[in-house]
């Protein structure tokens, strides 16, 4: 008989994110992406080395023809001939087109060096956010394991009285009414909590049926940290002109320079080329033999589309004005962005100090209510809802503590700086 079984792998925030940023498909695939790119920069030279070249040939005559000298007939030149030439030519085009098609090549490198630092920090924020969501989940759960164990006590109590005909079976459907509540309540998170495990596993690149799972909690993470500190520190970058080299602006930059030189490039083949040649030959087998005869040959190229490269400069020039577009747009959004998270920072720290004060305050009316309740003075319908206001006051506490942690990631991800900051703080 097979058995299947798999391994639960508890795992820190900083850990998930290192891993994934090695072992995600998406970054892997851009790895090879960028290094494609590095090549193609480095193959663009060859634009402006001269192009050296060897020839040979080899010829056989199958009939010799004779000249007459002095009465003498003689065979001018031999059965068997072979010559080999090596040549160098340098084409000079007047336009510059082709310095300006490598440095092209280098902007389109340099743009998918931070295309790739920005699918870097897009991985690693959905990482962490997958991280704090899955977090927030197991918490509820254990929340929802222990109301539920908790509502199976109350019926259990509520069976026996009605049972004994001291309460009337409307307070017993109440109360199993909140139990069937509470049941599917834990149905409903065990599904969510699994969707975001495949997730998660997904994201950091995992290959087998291990349960990957965090090993810190939002108070954990919290401490470790230290949002309420950053998000207030940060108040001072929105005065800073941030958005200028974050990766994903860094990269348009660098396209629009790509594009811009291509459409140079494309200028300059409307101009003349001027081709400059100089060669070495060798030729053997002729009636005088040949060795290094230098030969240098100079010459100019003009080709005529009737219009081809100068609408094909046209619209790379229309191409870099719609990037330039794109670029204000981003910087526009990021801008944006920036003051809206600074905004929600203030109502998220509120909801949280609302939350936690109102947990405080339901728990302080359920140890009330639990003490009425030994004493006969209300009913277990009636402790019934004090202790539903406090399970939904402590998943307030951790639904505001999750918000206020991942807004901290959230502006990091606005600036680009997920995995230096992950390095930094745990060195």
């Amino acid at each position: 008989m097979l058995i299947l079984c798999s391994i639960i792998i508890s795992i820190t925030l900083e850990k998930a994110v290192k891993i994934a940023l090695e072992n995600n498909l998406s970054i892997i695939s851009a790895k090879y992406s960028v290094s494609e790119s590095e090549l193609s920069y480095k193959g663009a030279w060859s634009n402006i080395f001269p192009k050296i070249t060897v020839d040979s040939s080899y010829r056989r005559q199958l009939k010799i023809p004779e000249v007459e000298i002095q009465g003498r007939k003689i065979k001018a030149g031999k059965a068997e001939q072979s010559q080999i030439t090596l040549s160098a030519i340098e084409i000079i085009p007047l336009g510059g087109s082709a310095w300006y098609l490598k440095d092209a090549q280098k902007y389109a490198y340099d743009s998918q060096i931070f295309s790739f630092e920005n699918l870097k920090n897009e991985i690693g924020f959905a990482v962490i956010n997958s991280y704090i969501s899955i977090t927030q989940l197991l918490l509820a759960k254990k929340i929802a394991e222990e109301n539920f164990e908790r509502m199976q006590k109350h019926y259990e109590t509520a069976k026996a009285l009605y049972d004994a005909g001291v309460i009337i079976e409307l307070y017993l459907l109440r109360i199993e009414t909140a139990l069937f509540e509470s049941e599917q309540q834990l149905k409903n998170i065990e599904i969510q909590l699994q969707n975001l495990l495949k997730n998660f596993s997904i994201l950091l690149g995992s290959k087998d049926e291990n349960e990957i799972i965090p090993s810190e909690t939002i108070d954990d993470l919290i401490s470790s940290y230290k949002p309420e500190e950053f998000l207030e520190n940060l108040k001072e970058k929105i005065k800073s002109e941030f958005v200028e080299n974050t990766p994903d602006i860094l990269s348009l930059k660098y396209s629009v320079k790509q594009i811009d030189n291509l459409s140079k490039a494309q200028r300059g083949a409307l101009f003349p080329q001027l081709s400059l040649g100089f060669s070495l030959l060798n030729s053997f087998g002729t009636f005088v033999e040949q060795r290094n005869i230098p030969v240098l040959s100079i010459g100019a190229i003009l080709s005529i589309d009737f219009g081809g490269t100068y609408f094909s400069y046209l619209s790379l020039k229309q191409r870099k004005m719609a990037l330039l577009t794109r670029l204000d747009e981003i910087k526009n959004t990021k801008r944006k962005d920036f003051e809206m998270l600074l905004k929600e920072y203030e109502v998220v720290k509120s909801k949280l100090y609302t939350s936690q004060k109102r947990f405080e305050s339901s728990e302080r009316a359920l140890k009330s209510a639990e003490e009425l309740f030994k004493v006969g003075k209300i009913t277990s319908v009636d402790l019934l809802d004090y202790e539903i206001q406090f399970e939904n006051s402590k998943f307030d506490v951790i639904s505001s503590k999750s918000e206020l942690f991942l807004l901290m990631w959230k502006a990091l991800r606005i600036l680009g700086e997920i995995e230096e900051f992950i390095t930094k703080m745990n060195g």
